[in-house]
């Protein structure tokens, strides 16, 4: 096969090799010239140059904790967002049972302010219960003067020692 070279592939790696006639080699070094051949060998500066930097482990540690921070901040981001919505429906539920509550106790009382005016109050009294508006000769003034004393007609016990205590020092200062 003829060798067809170009800029953007090197396919002559596959094409089958003709022997010219060289010096005979034992079978390890064919192997080794085939192997040879097939290897790129670069300058010492383009090896630095496509060599692997080495990672800063300072650097790491840092990216890392960075990385935890932004996690956690947005972690706790979410879960606030959750229970904000959680209160916010309870919040909501209490409002309406409230106004639910009201709108029953306004109807209550409606009712009730229905039910029970002052005359109807006032037939129920006499109709069912037997009472009667109040005369004049049910009703008694008891009069007080300033004059009336009461008397007291048995001395209380003694009391304890300190109640004796208290009275003796109450008589010295009257």
């Amino acid at each position: 096969m003829a060798k067809f070279s170009s800029e953007a592939y090197d396919l002559s790696q596959w094409e089958e090799r003709v022997q010219t006639s060289l010096p005979e080699r034992g079978p390890g070094e064919e192997e080794r010239e085939e192997s040879r051949e097939k290897v790129v060998e670069l300058p010492k500066k383009e090896l630095h140059k496509n060599k692997r930097p080495r990672r800063n482990p300072l650097k790491m540690a840092a990216a890392t904790l960075c990385f935890g921070v932004i996690l956690a901040t947005v972690t706790t981001m979410i879960y606030n967002q959750v229970q904000l919505t959680e209160l916010t429906e309870e919040i909501n539920t209490a409002a309406q049972s409230l106004q639910e509550a009201e709108s029953l106790e306004i109807q209550l009382n409606m009712e009730a302010a229905q039910e029970m005016n002052g005359t109807q109050v006032e037939e129920y009294a006499t109709n069912e219960l037997g009472m009667s508006k109040i005369q004049s000769g049910q009703v008694t003034y008891v009069g007080s003067s300033q004059e009336d004393q009461g008397d007291v007609l048995q001395e209380a016990t003694q009391g304890s020692w300190m109640d004796q205590l208290w009275a003796w020092l109450q008589s010295l200062f009257a």
